[in-house]
């Protein structure tokens, strides 16, 4: 049977076990207590084995928190970047699971953070949204449901502010602020456009390039049409 020939504490505050005389595996000193584990233990094949499979679980779970302190990730991207790191599917499904049982790992959680910094900070549309988060292999209903999410939050914010921009009208202010607030998509289209530049170039360039800008920020046809023709004047939002 493997005998512990050697426990070496590492620079990280681990232990490295040594069986018969060769390196086996490195693992946290809570293990080596929780195991028993002392120089000149016999292990079964059986227990020298569960000793690297939870050392490997350890590893793989310290890399998992890594990434997670660096942001967040979606299951499927940390899966998927674990198993670059060359940890083994099944122990990779172990942590994973673990990281979920603790409220870290989270893919509805994650996908409403997404949507709100892709919306705000990014400027991007629903269908880019969408995309982003079937790249990063987050279920389809659930990419939604955080889409929809933000949209009754946003609906919520939209009225409160039409009763302040109502009051403003009622002292002169331009009524067709009270109407944008309450559409979203079509108020983030236009301050894409507004950020934009129309002089110097001939109208069909500009409209060109600015219907190109909405349609990579993910904005579908429909609203970068509306926002497009409204910024150029052509007609109001209700044609």
């Amino acid at each position: 049977m493997p005998v512990v020939t050697a426990l070496r504490h590492t620079r990280g505050g681990r232990v490295a076990v040594h069986l018969d005389g060769r390196y086996s595996c490195t693992v946290s000193a809570d293990l080596v207590a929780g195991e028993s584990l002392f120089e000149g233990r016999e292990l079964d094949e059986a227990e020298a084995a569960a000793l690297r499979a939870a050392a490997s679980a350890e590893q793989a779970l310290s890399d998992a928190i890594r990434l997670l302190g660096h942001r967040a990730r979606s299951r499927h991207e940390l899966r998927e970047r674990l198993l670059r790191k060359g940890h083994a599917a099944t122990t990779v499904a172990v942590v994973l699971e673990r990281l979920a049982g603790d409220g870290l790992l989270d893919d509805a959680a994650f996908a409403r953070a997404y949507v709100a910094d892709k919306r705000h900070l990014n400027g991007w549309g629903e269908e880019r949204i969408r995309r982003g988060l079937r790249e990063l292999g987050v279920a389809a209903d659930v990419a939604e449901a955080a889409l929809v999410q933000a949209r009754s939050r946003n609906a919520i914010d939209a009225q409160g502010q039409s009763y302040d921009a109502a009051a403003g009208v009622a002292q002169g202010a331009d009524a067709t602020e009270v109407g944008d607030a309450t559409d979203d998509e079509l108020g983030r289209a236009l301050a894409v456009l507004a950020r934009r530049k129309r002089e110097g170039a001939p109208p069909d360039v500009v409209r060109r390039r600015a219907l190109a800008a909405l349609r990579r920020r993910g904005f579908g046809s429909d609203v970068a049409w509306r926002a497009l023709r409204q910024w150029l004047g052509e007609v109001g939002d209700d044609d």
